[in-house]
């Protein structure tokens, strides 16, 4: 299985080498603008592009490899346990197949910027089909109350569901504004759903093949030269896998709905709050702003890498607290709790905070 990966992993660089390539010659770049985007030269945003055709090229592979009898000539089995103990073979591929028509989508918006119901529309789209077609809704929230499980009538599950799904692709395309943070939020979640499942399956080592070459060239380990943007159609298509594959999990009888909350928790908390403040402002909430939680710390004049240090920081503390909650099997209601309670703390105080803080340090800066 580790050679396998290898494979993946080194065809993956070549694709995401290849597409980069080909972004590039078309200009099809990331611009600076001095605000938003601070980055110092143009990037490809090639890295969606490249992590779904990996990814859904990997899958494929396995698929055959699964059921047809290539051993005499790779000498090469994937036996049907790889892929985790009860896998939902059809779901799963239904939510790969979706996730193909939201990066499609979602990557001609990139290039030629689309209405925004446009896309909303076709995130609702593939949330109702993924619903319908894998079969599936958040239809039992566990015990969050203390006082046994919240079991959801279909119709309510369906909505809420839907609104789950949209919300997560939405929360992880907005986290992605500095070098490395978005990165660090799919690995945190991909480590929280093998603690939950409790296994490596095939599908976490075809992921992390599929990603890890971008998150190498994004960072700049490579140099500037080979430098790539995920661009919002890739940020969109992880979000969506992972907001279909935990509300796959969510349903498992071992597994509690609350705890794939703290798997994105800081993912989670970032986007209900600039959700929030854009609702009292009365503007959209897919309007662009400063409030995200890096641009906090990009404002007190920390660096990128700075800034993604701290945010990273948080994001551990966060799903730390999630997991220990998990592994030690606390009451839900209490893990939930706690979650709100993170949430109104960060809600009420986190722009005082941010205030004493660019405060504390103008004066220390005035003072040299």
């Amino acid at each position: 299985m580790f050679s396998l990966f290898l494979l993946f992993l080194l065809v993956g660089f070549v694709i995401h080498l290849l597409v980069r390539h080909f972004f590039n010659k078309k200009n099809f770049v990331d611009e600076p603008d001095g605000v938003k985007k601070q980055h110092d030269m143009a990037v490809p945003i090639s890295g969606g592009l490249s992590f779904g055709l990996s990814y859904s090229l990997f899958i494929f592979a396995c698929l055959l490899l699964l059921y047809f009898d290539f051993d005499s000539f790779f000498n090469v089995q994937i036996p049907s346990e790889s892929f985790g103990s009860n896998f939902p073979f059809f779901s799963f591929i239904i939510l790969i197949l979706l996730s193909l028509v939201l990066l499609s989508i979602c990557l001609i918006d990139d290039l030629v910027s689309l209405p925004v119901w446009v896309r909303l529309f076709t995130q609702i789209s593939c949330s109702v089909l993924f619903i319908q077609l894998g079969d599936v809704s958040l239809i039992n929230l566990g015990a969050l109350l203390g006082e046994g499980e919240i079991i959801l009538n279909e119709f309510i599950a369906f909505i809420f569901t839907i609104f789950c799904i949209v919300g997560v692709i939405n929360a992880f395309n907005w986290i992605d504004g500095i070098d490395g943070f978005f990165s660090s939020q799919v690995l945190i979640a991909l480590i929280g759903m093998i603690i939950l499942i409790g296994e490596i399956s095939v599908i976490f080592l075809v992921f992390l093949s599929a990603i890890l070459p971008y998150i190498l060239m994004n960072l700049g380990l490579f140099g500037k030269k080979f430098k790539v943007f995920i661009g919002d159609h890739g940020a969109m298509m992880i979000g969506f896998l992972f907001a279909g594959s935990f509300v796959l999990l969510s349903q498992e009888p071992e597994i509690r709905p609350v705890d794939t909350l703290w798997c994105i928790g800081l993912v989670l908390l970032n986007a209900f709050r600039v959700m929030w403040k854009r609702l009292v402002k009365g503007i959209s909430i897919f309007s662009s702003d400063r409030e995200h939680i890096h641009h906090y710390f990009l404002d007190l004049g920390y660096s990128s890498r700075e800034t993604l240090i701290i945010v990273s920081f948080f994001s551990l503390i966060i799903f730390a607290i999630g997991i220990t909650f998990s592994i030690l099997e606390i009451a839900e209601s209490i893990s939930f709790f706690t979650a709100i309670g993170i949430f109104l703390f960060w809600n009420l105080f986190s722009k005082s905070i941010y205030k004493k803080l660019k405060t504390r340090k103008e004066s220390l800066q005035s003072s040299k």
